[in-house]
């Protein structure tokens, strides 16, 4: 099945939705307190299979990997969408990878359809005895909602369903209102130990944190230049002047730079070399991207930029998130320079 789906025709699909039910305006009114905009966009997802992308099409799924979930990254980035789906498909990833058949048959089928949905717990203070799980662990991305957690204790992982008994979440305050963070505590609950394999993790991690990037640095990026040419100053357009021009290129230089990598990085997932290298490098380079050309937009929109009806404070917020998201550069680049050295060795 996966085979007959073009990529190009999913990438317009799933723009055309977001563009009617993740509007400007939509995402606007996410900010301002409307819980329904999010809720409307979980239950389209399920409807529309995009849970389904990154599950094996033994459990309901379409099996199209990371080739596929980019596209759904990146149109989930242009908006910028208010769906868990990153959090949710990389659970998804690493149950397909090593879960065993009972984990596989409970939980794959529901996050296909869009009935369950999953958060990625990796830095916290956890004690593990006999399958039980205690602890907590602080701005969890994607918690608020979620059913399922994969948490990392130390060098072992845990699935724990978020009914269970000594499941705590407590809501955090967020910049980017579009992702919800949350401390989850566990006090002694019941959890079942998971064989993920980090190294995948990681780069899936990775790659959905590049791709959204490149989606939302070239929704801001053209957003910015309709400005350019439409804000006049001195009897021009100031996209007419020379140094706007300047630092237009260089922003498109840089983006395609990112996106250059991140094509290579899923290429590479193929079994290429340095595949957890190069999605690292990908992400480190697409987040910095990203966050240069928000940052940017404010400034080449004027006043204007700095209001809070403006879309350019929706990205900019977004593109810090996803500077820190599952690791910040430091982390990513110590882990490519890891794996380099690895090899060189």
């Amino acid at each position: 099945m996966s085979e007959a789906i073009d990529l190009e025709e999913l990438r317009t699909g799933i723009r055309d939705v977001l563009e009617a039910e993740a509007s400007s305006e939509r995402v606007h009114r996410h900010y301002d307190g409307d819980a329904t905009i999010a809720a409307d966009l979980r239950r389209i997802a399920g409807e529309l299979g995009w849970g389904a992308l990154g599950v094996p099409e033994g459990h309901d799924g379409l099996g199209l990997g990371l080739r596929g979930l980019s596209v759904l990254y990146e149109e989930l980035g242009r908006g910028p969408a208010p769906l868990p789906l990153a959090s949710t498909m990389i659970v998804a990833d690493m149950l397909a990878r090593r879960g065993d058949e009972a984990q596989q048959t409970r939980w794959l089928p529901a996050f296909a359809g869009g009935r369950a949905f999953a958060a990625v717990a990796l830095d916290g203070r956890v004690a593990v005895a006999a399958n039980r799980v205690s602890g907590s662990f602080d701005h969890v991305v994607d918690a608020v909602g979620a059913d399922l957690f994969l948490v990392r204790a130390g060098e072992d992982f845990m699935l724990v369903a978020a009914d269970q008994p000594g499941v705590t979440i407590e809501a955090l305050p967020a910049v980017d209102r579009t992702r919800t963070l949350a401390t989850v505590t566990f006090d002694d609950a019941e959890g079942a130990v998971i064989a993920v394999d980090a190294d995948a993790l990681a780069t899936h991690a990775a790659l959905a944190v590049a791709a959204d990037s490149i989606g939302g640095a070239a929704a801001i990026l053209a957003k910015t230049i309709e400005y350019l040419k439409v804000r006049v100053q001195f009897g021009k357009p100031i996209g007419s002047f020379q140094a706007l021009k300047h630092r237009v290129a260089d922003h498109h230089l840089a983006l395609e730079l990112a996106r250059s990598l991140i094509d290579t990085a899923i290429a590479a997932q193929d079994g290429g070399a340095d595949a957890h290298a190069i999605a690292a490098l990908a992400r480190v380079t697409a987040a910095e991207t990203y966050a240069a050309i928000a940052d940017d937009a404010v400034q080449l929109h004027g006043g204007i930029g700095f209001t809070w009806e403006h879309d350019c404070h929706l990205y900019l917020k977004r593109a810090r998130m996803n500077e820190m998201l599952w690791g910040n550069a430091e982390r990513h680049l110590d882990r490519a320079a890891d794996h380099l050295m690895g090899r060189a060795a």
